[in-house]
């Protein structure tokens, strides 16, 4: 039965890109004098919502959903953290530039306003002046600060430098909390870790019979009088309370070695 299921949801899935690529060609159009894309929010969110229920995703929603402009910052567990966030909020994202060559979703993504940045490529500055400018536009923005996917079960220490495009602005910081769960345990097979393929995690989504998150949009943080460290920590504790995180923290020293070498 698994495998049927497999069969049918993956003919439903080709068939639900070939539409976003035709949705894009015929709504989407590039600003020549910026090589940015043109595209409508409203579109974007009914993809994914779409996609999210070919794939069974059941998505619970804990708060009110964000208003412009607001730098959302979220727990990073799965590639399927981007169409839950986005089937929610009219919002574009900051992304590792490996994924923009990703055949299909790498274009889908740029079209949809996606941010791309480059590990070690010094990057960070013109990236928080884009946010920035993005924010200053009434925009939404979304971040996964861990710089890296998890099991889901804590949060990494953020990397706080891109905090400084919300503190520039005056803009919120909305914290975003994301649990991927089973009969209320943890999720093992959503979480995008370790050295599986994402072809290989997608055939467990489409072969298992349903899949379920939590999202937690959480209190706005107002930046004003804040540094980006103090920024980060707050959004950080607000995710581990809104995911129930029990372990202890990690220590900065102690995980941010680790995390840096997955997402510089």
């Amino acid at each position: 039965m698994g495998w049927l299921r497999l069969i049918w949801r993956a003919l439903r899935l080709s068939l639900h890109l070939g539409l976003g690529i035709t949705l894009t060609l015929l709504i989407c159009r590039r600003d020549r004098r910026t090589g940015t894309y043109r595209h409508n929010p409203y579109v974007v969110s009914w993809w994914n919502d779409r996609l999210l229920h070919i794939l069974q995703v059941e998505v619970e929603v804990v708060g009110h959903r964000p208003q412009a402009p607001a730098l959302l910052v979220a727990n990073h567990v799965s590639w399927l953290d981007v169409p839950v966030i986005a089937s929610l909020a009219h919002t574009s994202f900051l992304s590792k530039d490996e994924i923009r060559a990703w055949p299909v979703v790498g274009w889908l993504a740029a079209t949809a306003g996606t941010l791309f940045i480059q590990r070690g490529g010094g990057q960070a500055g013109a990236i928080t002046q884009a946010i920035s400018q993005r924010l200053a536009a009434d925009g939404l923005v979304t971040l996964f600060p861990e710089g890296t996917t998890t099991d889901g079960s804590d949060v990494r220490p953020f990397f706080s430098r891109l905090f400084g495009s919300a503190i520039d602005t005056h803009t919120r910081v909305i914290p975003v909390g994301l649990h991927y769960h089973v009969a209320g345990r943890l999720d093992p097979l959503a979480p995008f870790i370790g050295d599986q393929t994402l072809v290989h995690n997608l055939l467990g989504i489409l072969k298992r019979r349903r899949s379920q998150v939590r999202v937690t949009f959480g209190t706005a943080i107002d930046t004003a009088g804040m540094d980006r460290k103090g920024a980060a920590e707050t959004a950080r504790h607000a995710i581990r309370a809104a995911i129930g995180a029990t372990p202890p923290a990690q220590s900065d020293t102690a995980a941010a070695p680790a995390a840096q070498r997955l997402s510089s």
